[in-house]
């Protein structure tokens, strides 16, 4: 019977003689009804997010519950879609992955009755916004970009000469499409978990967050935890495992060392993120005897007590896994129970010769063993000896041959010139054979860095296919920019959907750009100090130019600018009450209403630049008439280095 019907259904699809009325005894089908009308768009709107410029939010209302979607649109950016709502009255959709300062064209679509895969309504509204700058020490970043990257997203971390840190998405084309920041931080590994929240560790402690920059939860560092570092890996059955920090201390004079030297020692420590349960799963010194001197390998600088430095940890073919030790210059593979080490790369007791002592590795980071059995890693190439090539630093494959009992290079990539790395740094392999790299660390001679940070995406070939380069002004040594990773892989940063890819890249500088901003800046400020009266002086000699305070000293040296430099703009009497103390209709914040001032300390490197030998800083003063000023040096917990008053009257401040 229900084929006689199903056969019935097609001829009268097909256009045949139709059965006569009451054939079968069936009744004529009634005529399906017409869909209902989508329900109208009440109300829409579209905003910044006051917590971060590149995230916006579209609110909007219907007349009645239905799923929508966003799509927004810009011509140099690209054309993506947010995934499907649940179903609502109002909803609140956030759009990520998008540009500062850009503007974009959104529409709203209401998807009723979506079925996955079908065409959906046509737009029922729609609007325009335009994005926030990016926060003032992020924009201070900039970027040279060549090529086009084989993948939709990079995610990489940044960590600025003041050590302040950012996580940062780069699109295909290397425009930053997403942030987030997290204060101060060291090493600062990031992963993206199947939920599309962020795993990471900064500051010693490991946090989950929401692609919204929302914290989910947090392990801080202490008890059954120990002092994670370096890495966080997910495992296939959701829990995290990463190397964790303890300090032990041993009677070292059997050597001839001190009857007690402490060692610190990396252990294996998994976390459950369903139950918050921790444990540890693997120790070194079941493996290998720390009291051993053959067992310990000095770094360059000849330290010893850190002595396994765990660095990368990574899940193998087999489900084995891969550990980095920096410390011993060596790669091991631990059985998938983690009961047995398999096998050990470089270092002592390797279990591998190198039939080409130039094949050979030096502190080196994020090791993998490919689907091939190859190992791939960062070479960075600290403390190689000049007979092997001396300080370069190199993405490097190497294929083990268990039977013969080598491991030989089979892939390399080293720029030319050669890129210097000495810490940090990374290399992974793409899915469509590509490898990513990223050149964490540079080092410079002269007082001012200015070398870049690389990062660089190389066919199997070693040919660049896409490459970034990024510089910051005006960084210090010791306090220079550092990049622990960057990855490819990932598709959406919260399951968007590109519609058509971007278009542009940022506009690229020139070899020569950063020494001419340079230059530019010193001959700026020194310029503004032409045909000016000293207002004050201290270490640093105190102008005023216009609307900014100007802090100069010639000959300088690093330690006159390396302590923090306070700040403080006390308002003309307007914004003073009788007692002294701010007035409540103020220009001020609250916090600054209570101490009577505006607080604008900073750190030289924020506002200063170095040249020939010369210092000059310049701060911008607030608008609001100005009594006084107050500034100087001062270094925590010591107090004030110097420091210097000066009156200032409203023509004062008149160019």
């Amino acid at each position: 019977m229900r084929y006689l019907s199903t056969a019935l259904r097609m001829g009268l699809v097909l256009g045949l003689a139709a059965a006569p009325s009451g054939m079968l005894g069936a009744a004529p089908s009634p005529r399906p009804a017409a869909p209902p009308a989508p329900p109208a768009v009440l109300r829409h709107s579209a905003s910044v997010s006051e917590r971060n410029a590149l995230i916006v939010e579209v609110r909007v209302a219907l007349a009645r519950a239905a799923r929508v979607f966003v799509e927004y649109d810009n011509p140099q950016a690209g054309r993506y879609r947010t995934p499907l709502s649940e179903p609502g009255a109002a909803h609140a959709i956030p759009l990520v992955r998008l540009r500062p300062e850009t503007t974009y064209d959104y529409a709203i679509f209401v998807a009723e009755g979506f079925v996955a895969g079908s065409a959906a309504n046509g737009a029922a509204a729609g609007g325009r916004f335009t994005t926030g700058p990016l926060p003032r020490r992020l924009a201070a970043i900039a970027m040279q970009v060549r090529g086009r990257s084989s993948q939709p997203l990079i995610l990489s971390d940044y960590r600025r000469g003041d050590g302040r840190g950012y996580f940062l998405f780069w699109d295909e084309v290397g425009a930053v499409v997403w942030y987030y920041a997290t204060g101060k931080f060291h090493l600062s590994p990031i992963t993206q978990l199947p939920d599309g929240n962020f795993l990471y560790l900064d500051r010693e402690r490991i946090t989950e967050i929401t692609p919204l920059g929302e914290i989910v939860t947090r392990i801080e560092q202490g008890g059954a935890a120990g002092i994670p570092h370096h890495e966080v890996t997910l495992l296939a059955d959701g829990r995290v495992i990463y190397p964790s920090r303890e300090f032990v201390v041993i009677d070292d004079s059997a050597n001839g060392g001190p009857a007690e030297v402490t060692f610190g020692i990396d252990t294996l420590r998994v976390w459950d993120r369903a139950s918050g349960g921790i444990a540890q799963v693997w120790d070194p010194r079941e493996a290998w005897d720390i009291r051993d001197p053959a067992q310990r390998v000095p770094d360059p600088s000849g330290d010893v007590t850190n002595w396994i430095h765990l660095n990368s940890v990574s899940i193998g073919p087999r489900g084995n896994l891969i550990i980095s030790s920096r410390a011993r210059s060596q790669v091991v593979s631990l059985s998938a129970d983690l009961r047995a080490i398999e096998w050990q790369l470089h270092g002592p007791d390797s279990d591998y010769e190198f039939p080409n002592p130039n094949d050979r590795f030096y502190r080196q980071h994020t090791a993998a063993q490919l689907d091939n059995g190859n190992v791939l890693l960062f070479d960075n190439g600290s403390g190689r000896p000049g007979a092997e090539g001396g300080a370069y630093s190199r993405a490097l494959e190497l294929r083990l041959d268990q039977a013969a009992g080598t491991a030989v290079k089979v892939w390399e990539y080293r720029p030319a010139p050669d890129i210097y790395s000495a810490g940090q740094s990374s290399a992974y392999r793409l899915s469509n054979g590509n490898t990513l790299i990223n050149f964490g660390v540079r080092t410079a001679t002269r007082a001012l860095d200015t070398l870049p940070l690389t990062v660089v995406e190389v066919d199997a070939a070693g040919n660049e296919v896409f490459r970034v380069d990024t510089r910051q002004w005006y960084e210090l040594r010791p306090r220079y920019p550092r990049r622990y990773r960057a990855y490819g892989g990932i598709e959406s940063i919260m399951d968007e959907t590109m519609l058509r890819p971007p278009a542009a890249a940022p506009e690229p500088f020139d070899d020569d750009y950063y020494l001419a901003q340079e230059l530019a800046g010193f001959r700026e400020l020194e310029a503004a100090l032409d045909g000016r009266r000293r207002a004050a002086g201290g270490v640093f000699d105190l102008y005023l130019a216009g609307d900014r305070l100007v802090y100069a000293k010639e000959p300088c040296a690093r330690t006159d600018f390396r302590a923090q430099f306070f700040l403080h703009v006390f308002p003309a009497e307007g914004d003073l009450a009788s007692d002294g103390d701010l007035a409540p209709e103020g220009d001020l914040a609250s916090g600054s209403r209570e101490q009577g001032f505006e607080n604008l300390d900073f750190s030289f490197p924020d506002r200063g630049t170095l040249w020939e030998g010369a210092c000059l800083a310049a701060v911008t003063l607030p608008e609001y008439e100005i009594v006084r000023l107050r500034t100087g040096q001062f270094i925590s917990r010591e107090g004030e280095l110097w420091s210097a008053e000066i009156a200032l009257p409203a023509a004062a401040q008149q160019p």
